[in-house]
């Protein structure tokens, strides 16, 4: 058997087995919002680590870093990912169980602003949409900035 059919059969049997999962989740995953956001909140701790961490390091891992890396050399990349990795574990030590627990206590909060809006026990809402549009627009100016030569960064115009 040469390597092209045997690459082609692994990939083949890769595709199978991640469509049958879809399957087999997809009617349990569509019961409520609860099963299709936060898996009901049945996963382990490890399980909803491994998935924040894949969701929150994708586009700067595979873009991000090498870019840093390619602008201002690899001991900045290093730093970079350094600082982020500690971040990210200084997180999960001291908000992610009270973060966890609190949320099914304040109501089943799906999201951080409806943990905060069911925390406070709002009335109107006025928490939960100004945390909305907080996310909204620093995520919007956030993605425009581009780093330009590796000493400032400079918000470029929007080209349609």
């Amino acid at each position: 058997m040469n390597d092209q059919l045997f690459f082609l059969l692994a990939m083949a049997a890769y595709m199978l087995v991640i469509v049958l999962i879809g399957v087999f989740t997809a009617k349990r995953a569509n019961k409520n919002s609860d099963e299709f956001f936060i898996g009901g909140r049945r996963l382990g701790p490890w399980v909803a680590a491994m998935s924040a961490e894949a969701s929150d390091m994708s586009g700067w891992l595979l873009m991000g870093l090498p870019g840093v890396a390619y602008f201002t050399g690899v001991a900045d990349a290093f730093w970079t990912a350094f600082g982020l990795a500690l971040g990210t574990y200084i997180n999960w030590l001291i908000v992610a169980k009270r973060l966890r627990k609190y949320s099914v206590v304040a109501g089943n909060a799906i999201t951080v602003p409806d943990f905060l809006s069911q925390r406070f026990k709002e009335k109107y809402k006025i928490i939960l949409v100004i945390a909305s549009l907080f996310i909204l627009v620093f995520f919007t100016v956030y993605g425009r900035f581009v780093l330009c030569d590796g000493r400032k960064a400079v918000l470029r115009p929007l080209r349609l």
